[in-house]
């Protein structure tokens, strides 16, 4: 019976003139190859990879990853884009050097090398190429070979921390983001730009990420100017010959997009408050206004001079207080708070409007 490897290969290699065994022999070669091969179609989807393409991502087998897209593995979708770009432009991509995540979306590293493959009208149809794992790619210092050259090329901030969270290095992106000089950060501690309440918490961040190997989540640092600012991170341990060397982080600043979502929040809470008080002042005024028709009937069988004829009217203008109260808070479009008891504050009806 002929393996997913032995037909992947049969038919993406032209080796059909092979015999049965040779086709084994050839499939079980590509498949314990020590570098990751692959195919794609233009569009990315997977027509073959072999046995280490799988380890490198994390899957258990070629089979898994051949109904995925290579686009779907970029850690940012703009990097297919650029890859694309490149290799349409030339025919081919040597050495490559782009962030790739894994099946459990830890960031990896991968070099990758390819090149366009066309049909016999010279129409281009697949995408071959090698991929290899450079994550834990170290030099005699602990860092990593490939960040000179492409941690400058990233957008989001990327840096790499010793085990004690000093950093080693940081691309450009996330330098101008935290408006200091690289020179300057080399040696400083992470948690010299953290926000104090939140110092205590980058202890037990090493002491996790050096179990798990892998911790994401959100920091919040101080820029130069003072201005908080807000990272998406995902941190991972990189180890050589079985020993930890440093950590790598790539983080995106979401600050806006935090910000965007509270004042949406807060926009749908002041909706929903809206509403509430619409409904509130179309209820209210429906008592009310048949309380003050029934004064007003009331009143009509009592003389001025009548004790409670006073009583009554003091009663009715209280109603119609009442009354333009409700109309006021069911036309509130913005308001101002004002400070109660205890730290509550309440909402100033009086230049709410």
């Amino acid at each position: 019976m002929i393996s997913a490897i032995e037909k992947m290969t049969m038919i993406h290699t032209g080796f059909q003139t092979f015999d049965s065994s040779e086709l084994k022999w050839i499939g079980h070669f590509v498949d314990m190859l020590p570098v990751g091969l692959f195919r794609t179609t233009l569009e990315g989807r997977f027509t073959f990879c072999n046995r280490e393409f799988a380890n490198i991502f994390g899957f258990t087998s070629a089979d898994d990853l051949i109904d995925h897209s290579i686009a779907s593995l970029h850690w940012d979708t703009k990097d297919r884009g650029e890859f694309f770009k490149e290799i349409t432009e030339k025919g081919y991509v040597r050495e490559l050097s782009l962030p790739f995540k894994n099946r459990d979306g830890m960031p990896i590293w991968c070099s990758i090398t390819a090149r366009i493959i066309y049909d016999e009208d010279e129409v281009p149809v697949f995408v071959d190429g090698t991929i290899l794992d450079i994550t834990s790619e170290t030099d005699e210092e602990g860092r990593t070979a490939y960040s000179n050259e492409v941690l400058q090329s990233l957008n989001d901030y990327y840096c790499i921390l010793d085990l004690d969270g000093r950093f080693l290095s940081i691309n450009q992106a996330g330098a101008e983001m935290l408006g200091l000089e690289k020179k300057m950060l080399m040696g400083t501690s992470l948690t010299d730009l953290m926000v104090p309440k939140f110092k205590p918490a980058f202890t037990n961040f090493l002491v996790d990420i050096k179990k798990s190997r892998h911790k994401g989540g959100l920091l919040t640092v101080i820029d130069r100017k003072g201005r908080e600012r807000n990272l998406e991170f995902n941190a991972f341990l990189v180890k050589r010959k079985k020993r930890s060397r440093h950590i790598s982080c790539v983080a995106r600043d979401v600050t806006e997009k935090i910000k965007n979502n509270q004042e949406q929040m807060k926009q749908k809470k002041f909706q929903g408050v809206l509403e509430m008080a619409g409904g509130v002042s179309h209820r209210l005024n429906q008592p009310l206004t048949i309380i003050n028709n029934l004064i007003n009937e009331v009143l009509a069988d009592f003389s001025p001079e009548d004790r409670n004829y006073r009583h009554l009217s003091k009663i009715h203008g209280q109603i119609q207080k009442l009354n333009a109260l409700a109309k006021k808070i069911g036309g509130i479009k913005k308001y101002e708070s004002m400070d109660y008891v205890a730290g509550i504050k309440i909402v100033d009806i009086d230049k709410a409007s």
